[in-house]
């Protein structure tokens, strides 16, 4: 890969790393009525971008399936976005448990919970969230990174360099600090909470949940 190439890809990893952000938090507002922080100075969440690069350099995209660069020659559409699920929903499951488990031996306190999640797989991941996991980041792949890329590749060298040099210094930074301060902490860092339990949508899902009906 040429610099520019790189500095791309870096690009992408830092909107996926707020997304994963977004991701979080809505699911947080729909399932505990709250949004926060999520330990974080900043609105991003390195993991996700980390991953999705990952993700990357092993399967390719759906459109471009490969195995390590090595190209897998399949045509039909719905295998290859059958083939690309079947090998990112491993990985997702995989990588939560080893880094749910890591935070848990070492920070000693539980940074997220799936036990109440039927079919989970320890407390840190389960085959729905897994599942729905799998599709997000298929779609992603197969119809936002090709446009993604193209985007960040059409700005100036210097634009991307100076972008992404202050953005890694950024969730970098904020990645290491948090996490020192987790350690130290033995628990997450809540600098803000909003409540959503008082939304519509929250009460509708919970009370389906519950099987109550409105009077």
């Amino acid at each position: 890969m040429k610099m520019q190439n790189i500095l791309a890809v870096c690009m992408i990893a830092v909107t996926v790393s707020f997304l994963g952000f977004v991701v979080e938090n809505v699911w947080l507002a729909l399932t505990k009525g709250y949004m926060d922080n999520r330990s974080m100075c900043f609105p991003f969440l390195l993991g996700y971008g980390l991953a999705i690069v990952l993700l990357f350099l092993i399967f390719g995209t759906p459109e471009q399936p490969c195995f390590f660069k090595r190209e897998i020659p399949i045509k039909n559409r719905r295998a290859e976005l059958l083939l690309y699920s079947a090998g990112v929903m491993p990985c997702i499951c995989a990588g939560e448990v080893i880094l749910g488990t890591f935070v848990e031996k070492v920070c000693h306190f539980h940074w997220w919970d799936y036990s109440s999640i039927p079919f989970h797989i320890t407390r840190y991941t389960s085959i729905p969230t897994s599942m729905l996991f799998t599709a997000g980041i298929t779609l992603f792949m197969d119809r936002f990174w090709g446009m993604l890329y193209e985007y960040y590749m059409g700005w100036s060298m210097e634009r991307l360099r100076i972008t992404v040099s202050v953005m890694g210094l950024l969730l970098i930074g904020d990645f290491v600090y948090s996490s020192i301060r987790m350690y130290r902490l033995q628990g997450m860092i809540r600098r803000w909470r909003i409540d959503t339990s008082g939304r519509w949508i929250y009460k509708k899902i919970h009370l389906c949940n519950t099987g109550q009906t409105h009077e």
